[in-house]
C-alpha cells in the first residue's frame, strides 16, 4: 500500500508540472528530489514524449471524475505471467493516462497507445522481456524477427504487434534481425525511433550512459527525432554505418541535455555487435567505458584506486570468459591489477609493470 502510494505522489507531481499548474515550495523540493529516481526519470522521458503530442489538438469537454474512475479501474488490472516474459501494463502507460485524466485530455496520439472496441477505449496490455544484469537472452518475436537483449535491458510490445503494428520501446542494447514485411518495424528510444522494413541492426540506448548509439549491419534504418521546435529530423544509416548520439551536457536525470548526432561510415559493424555471438569487443574505448560493460555482463560493481587509470584504452575482441579470466587478460595488456571481493571489484594500478606499458605506448 506504502509503494502504491508513493508512486500516487509521484505521478500527481508529473501531472502538474506536464500541465503548467504551479508547485507549492513542498511539492518543488519533492520534484528536484526525483531528479535522481533514475528509474523514474526514464518512465517520465516516455510519458513526455507523447504528451508533448498532445499539443494543438482540440479537447473536448470530459467528465474527469468518472473518466479517473474508469482508468482507474483499468489500469489496476494485471495480465497473467506468460513462460520467458512478464505481460502487464507498464508503470508509465498507466500513470499516462492518469495524467491524462487529471487535465481534462481522453486520448493520446502518435504511437498507438490503446484499442477501441465497441466504441469504448482500451488500454492494450504489454508484454515486457527483459535481459538482467550478468545475463543476455534471445526473442523471437510474434512476426518472426528476432531480437538478441544484451544484460541490463528490457524491450516492451503491445498485444497488436504483428498485427496492425511491429512497434517496440527498448531500454539498453538489442540487437535486431527484422523479417521484411509492408508493415514498419519501428523501435523507440528515449531520444530518437528507429523505422525500418526489414534489416539487421544494433541499438545502444543505456540510461547510464552518455551516448545512444544505432548500427546497421545490412539492409536500411531511418532514424527520426523530434526537434525542439517540432520538426523532425531524419537519418538515413547503410550499411557499416553508425549514428551516435553524444550528450553534451552534464548532470540532470537520464536522457535530459542537449545532444549532438554524428554518422561514421565505413565501420565494422560485425565488430559492434559480437556480444549477441558471446565476444567482448572494444574499439578505442576506455577503461572506464569497458568497467561500465563489465558491470552490466557480470552484474558487478568496479571501482577505481586511481584517477589515472580510467583513461586506458583498449581495442581488440575476447570471448566472454569468466570475470576473472577476462580481468587477466586485461592485466596482460596493460598495468592494471584487481581483486575480486563476491560482487565487488577494485582495480589498482600495477607500478612494476607501468613502465614497459609506457614505453610500449610511446616507443
Amino acid at each position: 500500500m506504502q509503494e502504491h502510494d508513493e508512486h500516487e505522489r509521484k505521478w500527481h507531481l508529473a501531472a502538474k508540472v506536464l500541465s503548467g499548474s504551479s508547485l507549492d515550495p513542498e511539492e518543488q523540493l519533492a520534484w528536484e528530489a526525483l531528479q535522481a529516481d533514475g528509474k523514474f526519470q526514464l518512465e517520465y522521458v516516455q510519458v513526455k514524449k507523447y504528451w508533448q503530442q498532445l499539443e494543438g489538438l482540440p479537447y473536448g469537454q470530459i467528465d474527469t471524475g468518472q473518466d479517473w474512475q474508469t482508468v482507474w479501474n483499468r489500469i489496476q488490472h494485471q495480465v497473467p505471467v506468460t513462460a520467458g516474459s512478464r505481460r502487464m501494463v507498464a508503470p508509465w502507460l498507466r500513470y499516462a493516462a492518469v495524467i491524462a485524466v487529471c487535465v481534462s485530455v481522453a486520448f493520446f496520439t502518435g504511437w498507438k497507445l490503446s484499442g477501441t472496441a465497441s466504441g469504448t477505449n482500451a488500454v492494450l496490455a504489454l508484454t515486457v522481456i527483459e535481459a538482467p544484469p550478468g545475463s543476455k537472452t534471445r526473442i523471437v518475436l510474434p512476426d518472426s524477427s528476432t531480437v538478441w537483449l544484451n544484460a541490463k535491458s528490457r524491450l516492451s510490445f503491445d498485444e497488436s504487434f504483428g498485427i496492425d503494428n511491429r512497434n517496440l520501446v527498448l531500454e539498453g542494447e538489442a540487437f535486431f534481425d527484422v523479417v521484411k514485411s509492408t508493415m514498419p518495424f519501428r523501435v523507440r528510444t528515449p531520444l530518437y525511433d528507429v523505422a525500418v522494413l526489414g534489416t539487421a541492426f544494433n541499438v545502444k540506448a543505456y540510461a547510464d550512459d552518455d551516448r545512444v548509439i544505432t548500427t546497421l549491419v545490412h539492409g536500411s534504418v531511418r532514424i527520426e527525432r523530434k526537434r525542439d521546435a517540432g520538426t523532425t529530423e531524419v537519418i538515413m544509416l547503410k550499411p557499416n554505418e553508425k549514428v551516435t548520439a553524444f550528450r553534451t551536457t552534464s548532470g540532470g536525470p537520464a536522457f535530459s541535455g542537449n545532444y549532438r548526432y554524428t554518422v561514421d561510415r565505413g565501420i565494422d559493424a560485425e565488430m559492434e555487435t559480437a556480444w549477441k555471438d558471446g565476444w567482448l569487443s572494444v574499439q578505442g574505448e576506455s577503461l572506464l567505458e569497458l568497467a561500465c560493460k563489465l558491470e552490466r555482463l557480470y552484474d558487478i560493481k568496479i571501482n577505481f584506486e586511481e584517477k589515472t587509470l580510467e583513461n586506458y584504452r583498449y581495442t581488440g575482441r575476447l570471448r566472454q570468459l569468466s570475470l576473472e579470466q577476462v580481468l587477466k587478460a586485461l592485466s596482460l595488456t596493460s598495468p592494471v591489477a584487481f581483486t575480486i571481493d563476491e560482487k565487488k571489484v577494485t582495480l589498482r594500478e600495477d607500478k612494476s609493470s607501468t613502465s614497459k606499458y609506457r614505453s610500449l605506448q610511446n616507443p
